[in-house]
């Protein structure tokens, strides 16, 4: 952790300049009230005059034309030179150099206090080094990479202007004085943050250069921000891998009306599947959801649970892709979506794979910029009255091969995931669709699907009708009536009974059990390995056992992983 604060301690001094923001109260208004007076009523102040401010010149660039001059000091500005770029309407604006950039502070992250031997010079003693308090700053819509180091002598000149910013700052020393900084789970920045994990647009800004936006690791897609070239130039894999996703449309053709759905039997490993080696039966299981795929027979997966059925759908799938079809669409609780994410990131990392889950803005983002290409030339599109051929354009602009999300957001959000037309749908723990009357099953049924998997270690427990539920799920045409079914097999103690339904179950049902297909598996030993709470986790175990509301509700301040 010390190499990433030291790192921005020397980033420091590239700390981004703001402009006010009309928001905050305690912020005078640019345009003022019309009345020649400030908003207390006072006349104007008279402008402070820069000695080394040129005329007609940017104070940043040297360069004329097109200046912004500040209302406070003789200063001016190119739009294009402030960081960010300024965008503004009235005709009164403060510098950087009139106005503190703490306006823009989002939160404080941690404090530190160290010896300031830079200001100091080498002839002095150890004893006359005066020790400096400095806050770590996370700027409003900059990534914790620009986070900056802020003196407290600095920080309090500014709150004499904002007093929000006095309130701020006691409110996180309250925190900070109770949290134990000696604790290994403490973390006022942790590196996964300042990691790209996926890059998803990019742009040149008005200097020419190159700037992506960027989604980071363990953060919402609702955190991306924009980043220079420069500042993500150590994440060149994630750059290419963006400009290999985007290079995918231009090799594209739309599939062919008699694209091969041949079955394609594997004896081994397929090449295209990077993290390890199949196992026989797992291999058996691939076979069989190819085979059901290509004569378009859906089907349930139930292998006991630890038989590995999500590595089986990820290799059917990656098999189902070579071949060009889709897009998937894998739905599974929310707890298990991270699992799923990295099991395709190790066994078939050439797909694109999204996770679509998180607050509103998060999907907005993610429907925005990872779920179509944009359009080749939107100004030679016009606009088309029939509906369907929009959806065919629509179609095929989509740059996923796998959708991951949960049953939530099925819930919340089908009428944007149903229009979309998926070749495979994949159901992890299918038996919660055993249910007809429940929201979930009505909203997939619904859904346009060429082929469905339901995957479940608990296809039968005992209950026909639930098995006859996710079989009218996968075949509602086969399995139309229920009721029938259930007069059908009404007296399934008989023979006969037991072998026509096995005849019928038999195409679509799979399962295994570790006894028969890993033999080799040593007999269970279960070994308890007792481990102590962190600090952290004591703290609220306590907190949950006296209920101390107070410490369970609290915010802000450094990130604790539990």
């Amino acid at each position: 952790m010390s190499s990433l604060v030291e790192r921005l301690r020397v980033r420091s001094d590239k700390r981004p300049r703001y402009t006010l923001d009309e928001s905050d109260d305690d912020f005078p208004p640019r345009g003022g009230n019309g009345k020649g007076k400030d908003r207390d009523g006072d006349p104007p102040v008279k402008q402070i005059e820069r000695e080394d401010a040129k005329e007609d010149a940017c104070r940043k660039c040297g360069l004329s034309d097109n200046l912004v001059s500040c209302t406070t000091c003789t200063y001016a500005f190119h739009r294009k030179c402030l960081v960010p770029c300024l965008n503004i309407t009235s005709d009164k604006w403060s510098c950087p150099e009139c106005v503190s950039p703490l306006t823009e502070m989002e939160k404080i992250l941690d404090c530190e206090t160290k010896v300031a031997s830079e200001e100091t010079s080498s002839s002095e003693s150890g004893s006359n080094k005066k020790p400096v308090k400095q806050y770590l700053i996370k700027w409003k819509g900059l990534s914790h990479i620009h986070c900056t180091w802020v003196s407290e002598d600095e920080y309090f000149e500014a709150a004499k202007i904002h007093p929000r910013l006095k309130t701020r700052l006691n409110n996180f020393n309250r925190q900070f004085e109770s949290t134990d900084k000696s604790d290994d789970d403490y973390v006022p920045i942790r590196p996964e943050w300042t990691t790209v994990d996926r890059v998803l647009a990019s742009r040149k800004n008005s200097s020419g250069e190159r700037e992506y936006y960027v989604k980071w690791k363990e953060l919402s897609y609702d955190e991306c921000t924009w980043e220079s070239e420069s500042d993500i130039s150590v994440f060149q894999p994630q750059i290419e891998r963006y400009n290999e996703i985007l290079s995918r449309r231009k090799k594209s053709t739309d599939k062919s009306k008699n694209a091969d759905r041949a079955m394609r039997h594997a004896e081994q490993t397929p090449e295209f599947l990077t993290g390890g080696t199949l196992h026989p039966y797992q291999l058996e299981g691939l076979n069989f959801l190819r085979y059901s795929w290509s004569i378009n027979k859906r089907v349930i997966l139930g292998d006991e649970m630890g038989l590995g059925k999500t590595i089986q759908s990820i290799a059917f799938l990656a098999s189902v892709s070579e071949d060009k079809f889709g897009p998937h669409l894998v739905v599974a609780p929310l707890s298990t979506l991270r699992n799923w994410e990295r099991e395709f990131a190790t066994w078939a990392p050439q797909m694109n794979v999204i996770m679509y889950f998180g607050s509103g803005s998060s999907r907005d983002i993610i429907k925005k910029y990872e779920f179509y290409y944009s359009k080749d030339n939107p100004k030679k599109l016009k606009k088309n009255k029939s509906s369907s051929s929009n959806d065919e354009k629509k179609e095929s602009r989509i740059k996923f091969d796998v959708l991951l999300t949960s049953y939530e957001m099925i819930n919340m959000d089908s009428a944007v995931l149903k229009t979309i037309e998926w070749e495979c749908m994949i159901v992890d723990e299918g038996h919660r669709l055993k249910n007809k009357d429940s929201k979930l099953f009505g909203l997939l049924k619904d859904y346009h699907t060429q082929h469905r998997v339901l995957l479940t270690g608990t296809p039968v427990q005992n209950n026909l009708d639930e098995l006859f539920m996710l079989m009218h799920f996968l075949e509602g045409e086969t399995f139309g009536s229920i009721s029938d079914l259930q007069e059908e097999f009404k007296d399934i103690n008989q023979d006969k009974q037991v072998e026509k339904l096995h005849g019928m179950l038999k195409p679509h049902l799979l399962r295994r059990f570790k006894k028969d297909v890993m033999k080799e598996l040593p007999p269970k030993k279960e070994l308890i390995l007792r481990v102590e709470l962190t600090s952290k986790q004591k703290e609220y175990y306590k907190a949950i056992l006296t209920k101390n509301y107070a410490v369970l509700s609290r915010r802000g301040g450094g990130q604790f992983p539990l």
